[in-house]
C-alpha cells in the first residue's frame, strides 16, 4: 500500500543574527579616533591594517565606518575608499551656524516646556563644573562644556533636537579643543554666559535668553577662523588636502559673511 505521508521538508538552517553589538562597540572607538584626529585628516583609511588591529571582519568594519561617512566624520570616494574629511574652515563656519540655529530652538522650547527642577539641575551642574575649574584639563573643561550644551538642549524635551545636537558637537569637539585651550578673556566670559542663559530661561524671558545665547555662540563662530587655521597647522594636512592659503581664502570669504 502507497504511504500517502507527505514527505519531510528538510529543517532550515537557523539564522545567525549579526552581533549589534560588535558593530556599535567598534563604531564607538573609531568615532573617538576620527574625533581626536588620529585618522591624519585628507587621508585614506587603511581597512584591511585597520581591520587586522582591531580583529574585526571587514563588512563588520565597513558598516561601523559608513555609520561614521553618515555623521559627517568620513567621506567615502567610489573604487578608492574611506577618508578622514580635510580640516576645512567653510565646513567648521557652517557647523557653527548650524549650532545656532539648533540651540536657538532648543532655547525657545525649553521656556515653553522645561520644569523648574531640571533647569536648576542644569545651573547646578554647570555651578560645580565652575568651581572645579581651576583643577580640570582642558580635555576634561571641554567635555564639560558639551555636556552643558547637550543638557541644555535636552531642556527643549525634543529627543531629534539632542540628536542632531549631539552629531555637531561630536564633529566641532577638535575646535572645541583647541578654542578651550586658547584660555582667554573671551572664554571666561562665555562660560559666564552659560548661567546668564539657564537663569533667562528659568525666568521664561525667551527673548533674552535667545539674545544671550547667539552672542555666546556667534563669539564662536567668529573665532572658529582663527580655531581652523590653527588645526591646519596642528594637524599638517595631507597632499591634495586644504592648504593653508585655501583655508585663508576661505577665512576671508567667511569673514565677508559676518560683515555682510
Amino acid at each position: 500500500m502507497k504511504s500517502t505521508r507527505s514527505p519531510r521538508k528538510a529543517a532550515a538552517k537557523p539564522s545567525v543574527p549579526r552581533d549589534e553589538s560588535n558593530v556599535e562597540r567598534l563604531y564607538l572607538e573609531l568615532r573617538d579616533r576620527a574625533m581626536r584626529y588620529e585618522f591624519k585628516p585628507g587621508a585614506r583609511i587603511n581597512e584591511k591594517l585597520l581591520g587586522a588591529q582591531l580583529g574585526v571582519a571587514r563588512a563588520t568594519l565597513r558598516e561601523a565606518l559608513n555609520r561614521l561617512v553618515a555623521e559627517g566624520l568620513l567621506e567615502f570616494v567610489m573604487n578608492k575608499g574611506f577618508y578622514r574629511k580635510a580640516i576645512s574652515v567653510n565646513e567648521v563656519f557652517d557647523l557653527y551656524q548650524v549650532r545656532i540655529a539648533l540651540e536657538r530652538q532648543a532655547v525657545l522650547l525649553a521656556v515653553q516646556r522645561a520644569p523648574d527642577e531640571e533647569i536648576a539641575a542644569v545651573r547646578a551642574y554647570w555651578v560645580d563644573v565652575m568651581r572645579r575649574s581651576d583643577q580640570l584639563a582642558t580635555a576634561d573643561l571641554v567635555l564639560a562644556d558639551e555636556e552643558f550644551h547637550r543638557r541644555l538642549v535636552a531642556l527643549s524635551r525634543n529627543k531629534e533636537l539632542t540628536s542632531f545636537i549631539d552629531i555637531v558637537t561630536r564633529r566641532t569637539h577638535v575646535a572645541r579643543h583647541v578654542d578651550i585651550e586658547q584660555l582667554s578673556s573671551w572664554n571666561l566670559q562665555a562660560f559666564n554666559a552659560h548661567l546668564e542663559v539657564i537663569d533667562l530661561i528659568a525666568q521664561r524671558k525667551t527673548e533674552e535668553a535667545l539674545q544671550v545665547l547667539s552672542e555666546h555662540i556667534d563669539i564662536s563662530l567668529k573665532r572658529a577662523i582663527e580655531i581652523t587655521k590653527e588645526m591646519v597647522a596642528r594637524f599638517f594636512l595631507a597632499d591634495g588636502a586644504e592648504s593653508l592659503q585655501v583655508v585663508e581664502q576661505a577665512a576671508q570669504r567667511s569673514q565677508e559673511q559676518l560683515a555682510a
